[in-house]
């Protein structure tokens, strides 16, 4: 779409900023790889946004993205002047001033209206982000014209189980919309309800978790810059709730996506367990404590990581809590997460041990749980030079794959595939290779479905 006039805005700020026509371009394509995405705009392109084109999403953020980290203040895409729209979504908690249940009706409308859900859903993962941080605070309950009933803080608690068991056994994309949708509608409703300050405070719990599990959906479907936002608007909604443990289980879940898309900063899992309350459930500091363990194995910190989880594995205590998804801890999980810190330090042999531990405790529907498991095994299997185990791992983990929709796990198949190809003389191998492309064009489904 052209513009009636050049883009003096974005011609203020790329001066601000000391860019230059092909640095900014540069920028851009950068900033795109690091959300899985490749773009080769250039110095031309850049020319063309100043005489008043507007590239498509998800450029414009990108575009506001760099801005802000080179200015050192928060750049909206209004402000470039490359939004489509006047509204198109920029970051919540800021255009709200902080408030986690605007911030949440302001995100889910983007992200199921028609006319703005495609370029939310792109929107990019931004390192310079920071979450919002922890104040003590007292639940502000409105004067709603309906109660809340203890049903409907049942009924929340069931579909918080719900969602958490979908994630597990068929991916983040099966539902995905229908929880945004929830909680644009229901939890909207909700949160306009009559209560007193402890029930108020109880469903703002509520739907921090939601939100949270929103997030993680998001992150399956490789949605970054949403599941981020989402993120922060759960930790917002947790420290409106006066929720400290679940402010804490949020930012340990912040981290980790960030050390997946490959920003190590340590500094979120230290304030994770830091910020958690002592009487917080001990699965919940095994959690905390067991991501520890992770953050230090990838910096090459050998005796830190392994004291790490050791605590984790003491704070557990190797029992198996069925109770509700944010305050247990699964066996299989910590074992998941022993071993991403031994093969970090490059001890393939426990690794190996410590996910085939995993697999043993994973519940056989919990088929996305399993399949990730599956891949670092084949993985831990290929460094090792066991090809036929490797092979056969990844036969197993098919049989699960088939069963999902989480584009999170064919990146991982993906990976596997290349790791593999160079053998692809050897019949076993060939064998897996052609079972492989089969599913990834299985899993190559419309966008839409994803979401």
């Amino acid at each position: 779409m052209a513009r009636s006039k050049p883009n003096q805005q974005l011609k203020r700020l790329i001066r601000e900023a000391g860019l230059s026509g092909e640095a900014l371009a540069r920028s851009v394509n950068l900033a795109a790889a690091e959300n899985r995405r490749v773009l080769q705009y250039n110095r031309k392109s850049v020319a063309g946004w100043l005489a008043g084109s507007r590239p498509p999403a998800p450029v414009p953020m990108l575009v506001a993205e760099i801005l802000t980290r080179r200015l050192g203040r928060h750049i909206s895409v209004q402000e470039t002047g490359l939004a489509h729209v006047p509204d198109e979504p920029t970051d919540a908690l800021h255009a709200t001033g902080g408030r986690g249940r605007e911030a949440l009706a302001m995100l889910t409308k983007a992200d199921i209206a028609p006319g703005t859900r495609a370029a939310f859903r792109v929107s990019p993962f931004r390192p310079g982000s920071a979450p919002p941080v922890w104040t003590d605070t007292e639940p502000q309950p409105t004067r709603g014209d309906w109660r809340l009933g203890p049903g409907d803080l049942a009924a929340l608690s069931h579909t918080i189980t719900h969602y958490a068991e979908t994630i597990d056994t068929y991916g983040g994309a099966h539902g995905r919309t229908a929880l945004a949708t929830y909680l644009a509608t229901d939890g909207a409703a909700f949160l306009a309800a009559r209560t007193d300050r402890r029930t108020h405070s109880l469903l703002l719990g509520r739907l921090s978790r939601l939100t949270h599990l929103l997030a993680r959906m998001s992150a399956d479907c490789r949605q970054s810059g949403v599941a981020q936002q989402y993120f922060h608007v759960a930790a917002q909604i947790a420290i409106e709730a006066g929720d400290r443990t679940q402010y804490a289980v949020t930012l340990r879940a912040m981290s980790t996506q960030a050390n997946q898309l490959g920003h190590r900063d340590p500094a979120l899992a230290r304030s994770a367990w830091s910020t958690a309350p002592e009487d917080a459930p001990p699965p919940i500091r095994a959690y905390l404590m067991s991501h520890l363990a992770v953050v230090h194995a990838t910096a090459g910190e050998e005796n830190r990581s392994l004291s790490a989880l050791s605590d984790a594995m003491t704070l557990h205590g190797g029992q198996d809590d069925p109770s509700s998804p944010f305050s247990g801890y699964p066996m299989a999980a910590l074992h998941y997460q022993r071993g991403h810190v031994h093969q970090s330090l490059g001890d393939y042999g426990r690794a190996a041990q410590a996910f085939a531990a995993s697999l043993r405790h994973r519940p056989p529907r919990a088929h996305r749980a399993r399949a990730l498991t599956l891949a670092k095994l084949g993985e831990i299997h290929l460094l090792e030079g066991r090809l036929d185990r490797a092979c056969a791992v990844t036969d197993r983990l098919l049989d699960h794959y088939g069963r999902i929709r989480c584009p999170r796990t064919t990146d991982r198949l993906e990976d596997l595939r290349s790791r593999l190809l160079p053998y692809a003389g050897r019949p076993s191998v060939r064998s897996t290779l052609d079972r492989l492309d089969g599913y990834t064009t299985y899993q190559s489904f419309p966008e839409r479905l994803a979401v």
